[in-house]
């Protein structure tokens, strides 16, 4: 049997009843929330539909009484109270940019990784707007800024120690070249943006996990090696197949499966 979920005047699903046990666990369905099946008159308590109430024993009913088939009826429920914004069932969650990981790396491959690092910053923005707790959008804005300072600090010193264009010398030369590529400054920037890389990526594997396995629990486990090496790559492959998993699971719903 299939039931919709209403709140605030909105519906959801149909779902089976295995379903909503599992959103409520998940805590995208709330017990207050209203449930109603094709074949129920009047809509009830998801508390109620999950946990039905006993009917009272009658003490004065003979032993061996007939049993009373009657469909029972179902008092109106009271008015679900006002929630503000209502978190919706997991399938009404938006997706994930759903670029193919091959296009990622075609891209990423083509434009010097520059893409990747643009589509990182794509993939931390739709988390954080379905898990508001992620700190992974942070992190990367972190770790390009790191990254822009460096540039920024680079060139800055490229132009101080090549401003005496009259001194020719090789001294002078040397001590330019050596100076731009060494200032320490640089290196400790260079240093900071690559430690960044692999923070950003084991914060997004976090948010991502926790995200899938309360929230939309699909059981997703990702592999702290293939999350170090491959970072964004990794992560759209298992984003694509978590939209085809939900995609196929609309689909379903939509036949009444």
């Amino acid at each position: 049997m299939h039931y919709q979920i209403s709140r605030n005047g909105q519906q959801y699903g149909p779902y089976t009843l295995e379903d909503i046990q599992r959103y409520v666990t998940s805590g995208n369905i709330l017990p207050t929330d209203m449930a109603k099946s094709e074949e129920m008159s009047d809509w009830i308590p998801v508390s109620q539909l999950l946990t039905p109430a006993a009917p009272p024993a009658d003490f004065s009913a003979p032993a061996l009484s007939t049993p009373s088939f009657s469909t029972p009826s179902y008092a109106n429920p009271e008015p679900v109270q006002n929630y503000g914004q209502p978190v919706t069932p997991a399938l009404a969650y938006q997706d994930a940019p759903n670029l193919h990981w091959g296009l990622y790396t075609l891209f990423a491959w083509i434009t010097c990784t520059l893409f990747s690092k643009v589509f990182t910053v794509v993939q931390a923005a739709w988390l954080r707007n379905v898990q508001p707790n992620s700190k992974a959008l942070m992190s990367y804005g972190v770790q390009y800024g790191i990254l822009i300072l460096s540039m920024a600090v680079r060139a800055a010193t490229h132009s101080i120690v090549n401003v005496d264009i009259s001194d020719s010398s090789p001294m002078h030369s040397v001590f330019s070249t050596y100076y731009a590529h060494q200032n320490p400054v640089v290196s400790l920037l260079n240093l900071l943006y690559f430690i960044m890389i692999f923070v950003s990526r084991f914060v997004m594997r976090a948010s991502l996990e926790e995200h899938f396995n309360t929230v939309e629990p699909v059981g997703l486990r990702l592999s702290p090696v293939m999350t170090f090496f491959f970072g964004g790559i990794y992560f759209q492959y298992h984003l694509n197949r978590i939209n085809a998993i939900k995609q196929a699971a609309r689909y379903g719903a939509g036949r009444g499966f």
